[in-house]
């Protein structure tokens, strides 16, 4: 309308361009999604067994066919890893591309993250929690097994088929967990974004703070309560409350 109106007035047929101080109203962004707990948990299990089919049960399994289904199940574990750690620590895709063993600290009772080049180049470090830890540790062990080093300045995840031993790229990470997604059943595309909405949302759940939950996810205040703002089901379940105050 704005367009036209500013065409009519340009050509004459109108003395004033009526649209002239006229303010549009503002865009309602979208609240950040992250998964419910019900797509979290059919997520998660896509990570608890091999991608491939089963070998099927014989006194002599071909020995390519074992080779084929221990590669998928050391792949998985290194996915798994991936997949944890951004979904409990919240760390950014490219964040967690970037990672050497040396960023991670892995102790019986706690773990510690270290964002060496976070966004805007800030520095953090973050906890780790247990789920993560363990798949971390896990995906170390594989490492070991597989005779790929542990060394602090080696990249923490790589390749195993190609080039073993390279850097993941941050496409790679990505087409991995869009896979993961589908194969999980989850409408809506997951993304590595998804699982760190996920992050900030399970943090605001479990009673973190704000200034917390923006120091471990490498956020401003203001974004971190975006993040972690209430939907709108919780929003109906906070009215439902009143449902029965009225005084008379």
């Amino acid at each position: 309308m704005r367009a036209f109106t500013n065409y009519l007035h340009k050509e004459g047929i109108i003395e004033h361009e009526p649209t002239n101080g006229l303010r549009l109203p503002g865009k309602v962004e979208p609240e950040p999604r992250g998964l419910s707990d019900k797509d979290r948990s059919r997520f998660e299990t896509v990570f608890q067994q091999s991608w491939l089919p089963p070998i099927p049960k014989r006194k002599r399994a071909d020995e390519m066919e074992k080779k084929v289904y221990e590669s998928a199940v050391n792949l998985l574990t290194c996915d798994r890893a991936i997949v944890f750690l951004m979904l409990y620590a919240g760390p950014r895709v490219e964040e967690t591309a970037h990672l050497n063993i040396g960023d991670i600290e892995l102790g019986k009772n706690s773990g510690t993250l270290h964002i060496r080049k976070g966004k805007n180049y800030k520095e953090r470090y973050t906890s780790i929690p247990l789920p993560a830890r363990k798949a971390l540790q896990a995906w170390l062990d594989t490492r070991k097994k597989l005779m790929l080093g542990i060394e602090p300045d080696q990249p923490l995840f790589v390749r195993l088929r190609g080039n073993p031993g390279e850097r993941l790229t941050v496409r790679a990470i990505q087409s991995m967990i869009a896979e993961a997604g589908l194969k999980a059943g989850i409408k809506e595309p997951v993304t590595p974004h998804v699982l760190r909405h996920t992050c900030a949302f399970m943090l605001r759940t479990k009673g973190v703070d704000i200034e917390t939950r923006a120091k471990m996810l490498g956020h401003s205040i203001e974004t971190a309560s975006r993040y972690g703002a209430p939907g709108m089901k919780e929003m109906e379940q906070a009215a439902h409350r009143l449902d029965d105050a009225e005084a008379a």
